[in-house]
């Protein structure tokens, strides 16, 4: 039986997302403020880029945090692009299989100026 599946996440920056999903390898398109996945592990999820909603269904296999596998990657965009506009450098990345008890924690080396 078909249930809808929604998680909130902070994901709106429209070009991140569709820079996120293509690095992924899922397709998509995008209307006003809505992308729809069209490929890969999201497909026919939906995403609102005004709220950061993104709903699926579990007849595609979504999961509450399934939906958010974007995040990981939207947060480290995010990151880069504020290390940008102040002028630092990131100069490396690395996935750290576990730091304070996370799993897959992704370090990024930076320099100033």
């Amino acid at each position: 039986m078909s249930h809808r599946v929604t998680t909130e996440t902070s994901m709106t920056e429209k070009d991140i997302i569709l820079k996120v999903a293509k690095a992924q390898d899922i397709t998509c398109s995008e209307s006003g403020s809505t992308i729809r996945f069209t490929g890969g592990k999201l497909n026919n999820a939906v995403l609102d880029t005004k709220t950061g909603r993104i709903s699926g269904d579990t007849d595609f296999g979504h999961t509450e945090s399934g939906l958010g596998m974007l995040r990981q990657g939207y947060g480290e965009e995010i990151y880069r692009m504020n290390c940008l506009k102040q002028g630092i450098q990131v100069e490396s990345r690395e996935v750290l299989a576990q730091y304070n008890g996370r799993k897959n924690v992704i370090k990024l080396i930076t320099s100033n100026g």
